[in-house]
């Protein structure tokens, strides 16, 4: 081909060149109106001088391109589209990208003479002293000397996450989080390894998020691609040089686990705690913790949806005004804005706030409706936006941030498992004012939930049947509720032709529920239905005292 062109020279003024250039990662845009559609396949294009570039392929171009498009192979790219590069969080060349359209030319390439991956690590050090960027990827390599349990609370599985503790050359630690598919990756690779070499761990395209000056770190998305101990040059080297500064070989049994700070979901919903129904809770008798399953039927409008946090401890602070002179000599005051938070320990530290969630949502389930109230941590599990990122929006825009936004609307008519602590403040208080100690939208464990602890209504609720339980409908023992589907809860007259294993019969008008109740009960009785509150039935190992059938119906 001709006149190459490298990655650094591209820019919007050019728009016939050529491009030699390896995939070093490769994966797939969803479509933003169906999740199981395909929108375009996304890269990150490196040069022989190991510079990089996002490109994009959209689907209508796929039968053109698709073929060439592979994961560590090397092609020639001639007459890209070149955008600009719109992405808060960049993982390649800050200004541009390029797009693949109707006059671009993809022709594979044998003699790629660049590196494989272009990794280009960042030290645990500069990570941990904040000397990084959020907006910019990174590549990290260390050893793994503690991992956590895979969580999977979410049914998204993007949103299954490991937590992993790193370790480098020069024994700083660095903690990890690998979502979705990488975390897979690692929790397959722990489980099955049996290796006495260390564990050797690469992340590209990694990210890092500064929450009150402690660094967070973490995969992005299916962009960032996760190393394990394969046999690459780069892990080879930090292999040899772990060797050579610990003098001897360091063994995978080395590995601990990070001890679970929270029991596994199925075993927090199903097994640790006693299911309540909603009516349970108006007044509560006893401190427990207890799962309910409930629906989101609404927010409420008259209690904010978020509160101002402290950066220090998270508590809840108060804006405070004070006033002080202006610094430009004119004698005027000048009115300033803090915040104090409501924690003691807090009392003479200089804190800021952040917006987090305080969500009263109204829960119904089949016994009744309650306020339950969403904070932050589990709101997580609902919600696309963080609480700052809402209210800052909504500020922006003029909103009123006394109304909970719409984008909170989502969590309309959606079903959960809920844990509720009940404490010594609700007993001694009768208070019914609950938060949500943890939720899931598991349908295994609603299901099971619900099997176990739901008792099902009759299939047609406008009917009713006759049973001996002591329940009383109205002024007779005239049930909604199933008894038993064999009938054996029932007197003969209920049951269809006296056999124990027939179903219920369904009693659906007056005359038919006169008649069946006169051939159980004598007419002394049928004369008291009317005054007594719970007239008796004949026992199902009784015969029916022979009656009198009243002659004529009225």
């Amino acid at each position: 081909m001709e006149h190459i062109t490298p990655i650094k020279e591209i820019d919007s003024i050019k728009d016939d060149f050529t491009i030699k250039v390896r995939i070093i990662r490769l994966w797939t845009q969803k479509s933003r109106f169906d999740a199981n559609d395909t929108y375009s396949i996304e890269m990150i294009l490196m040069d022989e001088e190991g510079r990089k570039i996002h490109a994009s392929c959209v689907k209508k171009w796929f039968p053109k391109f698709k073929r060439y498009l592979k994961e560590d192979s090397s092609i020639y790219v001639k007459k890209p589209n070149v955008a600009p590069n719109t992405s808060k969080f960049k993982f390649a060349h800050p200004e541009s990208k390029l797009n693949f359209y109707h006059d671009t030319i993809v022709k594979d390439c044998e003699n790629f003479s660049g590196s494989a991956h272009g990794f280009h690590f960042v030290d645990f050090n500069t990570i941990v002293s904040n000397n990084i960027l959020e907006s910019n990827s990174f590549d990290i390599i260390g050893h793994i000397f503690e991992y956590g349990h895979m969580d999977t609370s979410e049914q998204d599985k993007s949103k299954h996450k490991m937590l992993l503790h790193l370790q480098d050359i020069e024994d700083t630690k660095l903690k990890i989080t690998l979502w979705g598919h990488n975390a897979y990756y690692m929790h397959d690779f722990l489980a099955n390894n049996n290796s006495l070499a260390p564990v050797v761990v690469i992340v590209q395209f990694a990210r890092v998020k500064f929450i009150n000056g402690r660094p967070f770190s973490s995969t992005y998305f299916d962009v960032s691609r996760v190393f394990i101990n394969n046999d690459i040059d780069e892990i080879t080297i930090y292999k040899n040089k772990l060797v050579s500064e610990n003098g001897q070989q360091l063994s995978s049994s080395g590995i601990k686990m990070i001890a679970s700070k929270q029991d596994t979901e199925h075993d927090d919903f199903l097994k640790n705690h006693l299911f309540s129904n909603i009516e349970d809770l108006f007044e509560p008798l006893e401190e427990k913790t207890v799962i309910i399953v409930g629906t989101v039927k609404g927010i409420r409008q008259n209690i904010r949806w978020y509160y101002l946090a402290c950066s220090n401890c998270k508590k809840s602070a108060k804006e405070k005004e004070s006033s002080t002179d202006k610094v430009d000599g004119s004698h005027e005051v000048a009115e300033i804005v803090t915040y104090e938070c409501a924690n003691l320990k807090c009392k003479n530290i200089k804190i800021s706030v952040i917006p987090r969630f305080k969500i009263p949502l109204r829960v119904q389930d089949n016994t009744g409706t309650l306020t339950l109230t969403l904070f932050d941590q589990e709101a997580k599990k609902l919600f696309k936006y963080t609480a700052k990122e809402l209210y800052d929006k909504n500020k922006k825009l003029g909103n009123n941030l006394e109304l909970y936004p719409m984008e909170l609307k989502v969590v309309l008519d959606r079903k959960l498992a809920i844990k509720i602590d009940i404490t010594r403040y609700n007993v001694d208080n009768k208070s019914n004012l609950y938060g949500i100690s943890r939720l899931t939208e598991n349908a295994d464990i609603i299901d099971e939930l619900e099997k176990n602890n739901l008792t099902p209504q009759p299939a047609n609720s406008d009917s009713f049947l006759i049973g001996s339980s002591d329940v009383g409908s109205h002024d007779t023992k005239v049930l909604k509720d199933s008894f038993s589907q064999t009938g054996e809860n029932l007197t003969p007259c209920a049951r269809d032709k006296s056999t124990a294993t027939s179903p219920i019969k369904f009693i659906s008008t007056p005359i038919e529920l006169k008649r069946n109740l006169a051939t159980c009960i004598d007419i002394d009785e049928m004369e008291n239905l009317s005054t007594s509150k719970y007239p008796r039935l004949s026992p199902p190992d009784e015969q029916p005292t022979p009656l009198l059938v009243p002659k004529k119906e009225k």
